[in-house]
């Protein structure tokens, strides 16, 4: 991934030659004990600050939509003001450099958003955006089997362990402050779900606000940058609705992308709304699954960090389309994980920042990133230190997203959701801590079963999936062929690792998600070798 590359204390090279888009901006730095250089797309280049002002280095990473300029960020810090991107909005990581304090800040924005690696050793301090290009460069390749587990067990991330030992992530509301050998690492921002007393009116009105300001955001930076409203849209709730505000929001054309098995509702619903809301529509279908094998390129683009047949589809269409006049991405990643949470109040809090900001909702913007900047309102810092404090016996089963629609986007709730109507949703049951409707709980037993058993997955086999895996392997045994043949062609690494075994297995009978999970790790033992090995 392209961003900074930098260290405090020794210089490093940096083999950065897979850069080689002639469009990319680079920049350098050298001050002190400080050495970086950015590598960053020329889009949004204003709100990349590469600043020297008062004995500060300032430089950011990403897209800003609320944000001091340069020299009052560092008039703030100088005044005390330590962690001044508090009240930043955007998509954004960045770094302080204060030379009089010999003393580097590094921060990530209130979800974790842009991919900052780091690791520290006798020499100094090492960071950059690219997992692959840091740990070839301290010659690092001793492989987190814990975390390889946790792919294999989840395929995905929970925390800020990597594939390597000795490499960590800087995640959600985090900084680090390093000075001489000393660093430390700071919590500025934590979301809290405290339950505010219910007023439904008050609290579906100021969330409505507050999903409008988020959305104004993206619109607006767009349009300043004359980029075009390029915005994904699935048969789901979270896209429907934040491009329904969008449409409220621009007279501007708006484009709406779809990727579906065909006649999925996934493919005829988008189709619907986009038509109902004047927007143009590209749809782009999945059948035949041919865009599966494509482990290198998947992994690569989501830095190893989630199993990749989850962002797969989005990989393969982002690889086919021209972004370059594409503005900010509206997106509806985390919607359900909010504003229809499926756990207690105890335990949201958990599973928001292991599964939400670190799990597998980090694969689609990861893979925008590549290309452009993507941003979620559901995932905008004034609608999360609100809507979580609508109390979770409120949110689940979609009750207080329905009384949202239904009050101030009636009109939104014409179509189906999950084959249910909005505002009349099926009973829910809690079954193992999770809440789930009364009607699916046959469907869930029989499930679990089948995934203990190692037979099947049943949901990706159903020929009613929006990508239904299974069925194409049947369909299109070459799939299969291709996939084992990487297995193959790799297993040898996995002969030193605990889950060797585990790994056959998944590839003989598990699921085609399962046998992602084994793909990633060795794309992983791969990419990190030491001399190939």
């Amino acid at each position: 991934m392209h961003g900074f590359f930098g260290s405090y204390g020794k210089a490093i090279p940096w083999d950065l030659t897979t850069f080689k888009d002639p469009s990319l901006v680079r920049r350098t730095q050298e001050n002190h004990s400080l050495h970086l250089t950015q590598v960053t797309l020329s889009k949004f280049l204003n709100d990349k600050y590469f600043h020297s002002e008062n004995g500060c280095f300032l430089a950011t990473e990403g897209v800003l939509f609320e944000a001091d300029q340069p020299s009052k960020a560092i008039s703030r810090y100088r005044q005390g003001e330590t962690v001044f991107w508090d009240a930043w909005r955007g998509s954004f990581a960045g770094l302080l450099y204060d030379q009089t304090m010999d003393t580097l800040l590094l921060f990530n924005d209130h979800v974790g958003s842009k991919m900052l690696f780091y690791s520290q050793t006798e020499e100094g301090f090492f960071f950059a955006s690219d997992l692959e290009v840091l740990a070839h460069a301290l010659n690092l390749h001793t492989f987190n089997t814990s975390f390889a587990q946790n792919i294999l067990d989840n395929g995905c991330s929970e925390d800020n362990s990597t594939f390597l030992k000795g490499i960590y992530r800087l995640t959600a509301g985090q900084y680090l402050r390093i000075r001489g050998q000393q660093m430390e690492i700071y919590d500025y921002h934590r979301f809290d779900n405290t339950p505010y007393p219910y007023d439904e009116a008050q609290m579906v009105a100021r969330t409505d606000a507050l999903f409008k300001q988020a959305v104004q955001r993206v619109i607006r930076k767009n349009e300043e940058e004359k980029l075009r409203h390029f915005y994904p849209l699935s048969g789901g709730l979270d896209s429907r609705m934040s491009q329904w505000i969008a449409r409220q929001m621009t007279q501007q054309p708006i484009t709406n992308y779809t990727y579906s098995q065909t006649g999925h509702y996934d493919h005829l619903l988008p189709r619907e709304i986009s038509r109902t809301l004047g927007n143009k529509w590209q749809f782009m279908p999945l059948d035949g699954g041919d865009y599966i094998t494509d482990v290198e390129g998947v992994c690569h683009a989501t830095e190893w960090l989630v199993n990749y047949m989850c962002p797969v589809e989005i990989y393969h269409f982002a690889s086919l389309q021209d972004w370059s006049s594409a503005g900010v991405i509206l997106t509806g990643i985390n919607g359900d994980n909010i504003f229809a949470t499926e756990t207690d109040n105890a335990h949201e809090m958990a599973r928001i920042y292991t599964q939400g900001f670190n799990g597998n909702s980090l694969g689609s913007p990861l893979v925008l990133q590549h290309f452009t900047e993507s941003y979620s309102p559901f995932c905008d810092v004034d609608v999360l230190d609100y809507v979580l404090h609508v109390p979770t016996i409120r949110r689940r089963n979609y009750f207080f997203y329905d009384r949202w629609i239904l009050t101030c986007h009636p009109d939104a709730a014409k179509w189906h959701h999950k084959h249910e109507l909005i505002g009349h949703r099926h009973r829910m049951v809690t079954v193992a801590g999770r809440n789930i409707p009364l009607r699916d709980v046959p469907k869930r037993i029989v499930m679990s079963l089948l995934k203990r058993l190692h037979i099947y997955d049943a949901y990706r086999l159903s020929e009613y999936s929006m990508h239904p895996y299974d069925t194409w392997i049947q369909q299109n045994p070459q799939l299969l062929r291709t996939l084992q043949a990487y297995y193959t062609n790799h297993r040898h690494l996995l002969q030193d690792t605990p889950f060797a075994d585990v790994c056959e297995e998944k590839m003989r009978i598990g699921s085609v998600m399962e046998k992602g999970k084994v793909l990633t790790i060795l794309s992983a033992l791969q990419a990190f070798a030491d001399n190939g090995e």
